[in-house]
């Protein structure tokens, strides 16, 4: 049950807001500026201690207007993005780094120009193409697999996530060998750092279509097995058990498929954990993530 707590009023201005907000409310922000959505329980796990503490302060932003918030039906969660003052709060982040930036010979910054503040009105179009998207159920699905993924760093002092970046924020050499992976992680294992690359699959897609992704991710890693640098560990969670059986099945059709592990949403609560199936294992043969083998060079 949430502790009893007194109403905020809307922030009568972003400067008047501002000065309020913990280091902790600016990287809840800052996540929501890079994921674009989160629930309630994915936040507390990346953020919070207690659900309670969470509900509270979630609920005090998005009553000051640095958050909103949306949900399918009465019945489901809260989704949080970001509000008319959060917005305001990135875009004057922008500007001091686009006024800091360095100028070359040109006149040309380093960081493009965020042109003007968004308005209210743009704040609900950003609200309403958010949590309207289509894309939403995809966008959810990662989103959670990260908050899992931290919490349960958390869990294991041994491992450390270094990095993660979403599709749209990865270098454009990986979308010129048409590999755009929807995150990009390292992560320090017992002082051993090793790169993975995650795609969530919702099941929309045919399983053709998936099965053509890691047909490409093998070419990719048969024609780099040679570069010095360690190359990375292709993870798939899927949504339906069966898709995985029926993935696997596609995939023994491949020949060798290395560096490629899936698993299922339903057991995948801990990601660190022993929820991994790997190409070419049998399905009740699963191994936590740091033991899944690199491709062989």
């Amino acid at each position: 049950m949430s502790s009893w707590r007194k109403r905020s009023s809307a922030a009568a201005s972003l400067e008047a807001a501002a000065h309020q907000l913990t280091e902790r409310d600016r990287a809840i922000i800052a996540a929501l500026a890079e994921f674009r959505l989160f629930t309630l329980e994915q936040l507390c796990r990346l953020f919070f201690t207690s659900m309670s503490a969470a509900r509270d302060r979630l609920s005090t932003l998005f009553e000051r207007g640095f958050l909103a918030r949306s949900r399918p039906s009465t019945r489901a969660a809260y989704r949080y993005y970001l509000g008319p003052l959060g917005l305001r709060l990135l875009h004057a982040d922008r500007v001091a780094a686009y006024e800091q930036s360095s100028v070359d010979d040109y006149g040309n910054r380093a960081v493009p120009n965020p042109g003007r503040a968004p308005t209210a009105a743009k704040a609900r179009e950003y609200g309403e193409g958010v949590f309207l998207s289509s894309q939403r159920p995809h966008r959810e699905g990662v989103s959670d697999f990260y908050s899992r993924l931290v919490a349960s760093t958390r869990a294991h002092p041994e491992t450390r996530l270094i990095q993660w970046e979403i599709e749209t924020s990865q270098h454009r050499w990986w979308t010129a060998l048409s590999l755009r992976p929807d995150g990009i992680f390292d992560l320090d294992i017992a002082g051993l750092v090793r790169p993975f690359w995650f795609e969530f699959d919702t099941g929309t897609e045919t399983i053709d279509r998936l099965v053509e992704k890691v047909r490409r991710w093998n070419s990719f890693i048969e024609r780099h097995l040679k570069m010095s640098w360690t190359l990375p560990l292709m993870l798939i969670e899927l949504t339906k058990p069966g898709r995985e059986d029926n993935l696997h099945a596609w995939l023994e059709l491949l020949g060798t498929v290395q560096g490629v592990a899936t698993t299922v949403t339903a057991r995948s609560a801990d990601p660190l954990g022993p929820v991994w199936r790997v190409c070419g294992d049998r399905p009740d043969s699963l191994r936590p993530l740091a033991e899944i083998p690199p491709p062989n060079r």
